[in-house]
C-alpha cells in the first residue's frame, strides 16, 4: 500500500534511483544523478525553505515526491506552484503521481490557493491532462546583448542592493509580471551560493516597487528576473533595465530571462529583444 507523507533528508537515497530514471536528461555536464548528496542539495536551503515536500512510500520505499509551495499575486491571489513531481519509472502506470498531485493540492487549498501551475515538458502533457491541469498560454524566453539594453536613469527611483542574506527576503515571495516562482528560485540559488549573483530592490518615495536578481549563467551569459508591486507599474521598465544591466559587472556578452507570454509586452516596452517560445508547457487548475 502506498502511503503519502512529509519528505525527509533520508528519503533522498531511496531518491536518487527515482532521479536516476526521471532526470536523466538533467546535469548533462556532470553526468547525471550520482551521489545521495546531489540530492539532498535539492532539498536544503533558501530555495527550498519555502517549499512543502510530500514523498510516495512503497513497501518501506520512496518512490516518487512532490515539490510544491504557495506565493502572492497582487491580480489573483494566492498561487500554488508545483516545482517538480518524480515517480520512479517502474511505478509510472499506478496511481501514484495522481496521489501525489492530489496530497499537495489538499495542503494547497488548505492555504486558501485558488489556483495551481506546474511546467510540463512536452512528453509529461497527457499526465497533467488526466489530472485536470491544461495548458495557459504559453512561456516566452528573452534574449539580448547587455550593450543593448538601454541604460534608465530617474531619480525617482533608488536601488538597493541586498548582501549577505541567509533566507529569502520578503520582498521576494511573490510574482506580478515574473512568472510564478521564476524570482524566488533564481534568488535562493544566489542566497545558498549555487549562482554568483546580486538581489536588488527598488524605491520610490521609500516606497518597494519592484525587485529583481540577476545571476551569471556562464562566461558569456546571465540571467536575471525582475518584477514590480502594484504601486512599481510605471517604473516597469527601469527596474527591468537596471536588473539586466547589473550583469554588465562580469563582463558578459548576453543577459537572458523567461516571462509569460502575455508579459513580453511589459519587456518590450523597453527594447526589442530577441524572443523565443519555449518548449516547455505552463498547465494551471482551479481548486
Amino acid at each position: 500500500m502506498v502511503t503519502i507523507r512529509q519528505g525527509m533528508m533520508k528519503d533522498c537515497t531511496d531518491l536518487l534511483e527515482v532521479y536516476q530514471g526521471t532526470r536523466w536528461f538533467y546535469r548533462t555536464r556532470e553526468g547525471g544523478y550520482k551521489t545521495v548528496e546531489q540530492v539532498k542539495e535539492e532539498h536544503r536551503g533558501a530555495a527550498f525553505e519555502r517549499w512543502g515536500w510530500l514523498v510516495a512510500e512503497d513497501k518501506g520505499h520512496v518512490v516518487g515526491e512532490i515539490v510544491f509551495r504557495s506565493e502572492k499575486t497582487p491580480s489573483t491571489g494566492k498561487v500554488g506552484i508545483i516545482r517538480n513531481l518524480d515517480v520512479d519509472v517502474r511505478h509510472q502506470k499506478e496511481t501514484i503521481g495522481t496521489k501525489l498531485t492530489n496530497a499537495a493540492e489538499s495542503v494547497l487549498r488548505n492555504r486558501k490557493v485558488v489556483r495551481v501551475t506546474a511546467t510540463t515538458p512536452p512528453a509529461a502533457y497527457n499526465y497533467w491532462m488526466k489530472v485536470k491541469y491544461f495548458a495557459r498560454e504559453s512561456i516566452t524566453n528573452l534574449k539580448l546583448p547587455i550593450n543593448k539594453i538601454p541604460e534608465k536613469k530617474s531619480t525617482a527611483v533608488k536601488t538597493v542592493r541586498l548582501e549577505k542574506l541567509a533566507k529569502l527576503p520578503t520582498s521576494m515571495k511573490f510574482s506580478h509580471i515574473a512568472y510564478p516562482g521564476a524570482l524566488a528560485e533564481l534568488a535562493g540559488d544566489v542566497i545558498d551560493g549555487r549562482l554568483d549573483g546580486k538581489l536588488l530592490e527598488y524605491y520610490s518615495n521609500d516606497r518597494l516597487i519592484g525587485v529583481g536578481v540577476v545571476a551569471k549563467q556562464d562566461t558569456k551569459s546571465a540571467k536575471f528576473i525582475a518584477d514590480i508591486t502594484k504601486r512599481g507599474l510605471e517604473y516597469s521598465d527601469i527596474v527591468i533595465s537596471r536588473t539586466a544591466k547589473t550583469a554588465a559587472v562580469w563582463k558578459l556578452k548576453t543577459v537572458h530571462t523567461t516571462v509569460p507570454k502575455d508579459q513580453v509586452g511589459t519587456h518590450m516596452n523597453l527594447c526589442k529583444w530577441s524572443s523565443e517560445l519555449s518548449t516547455d508547457i505552463p498547465v494551471t487548475r482551479l481548486l
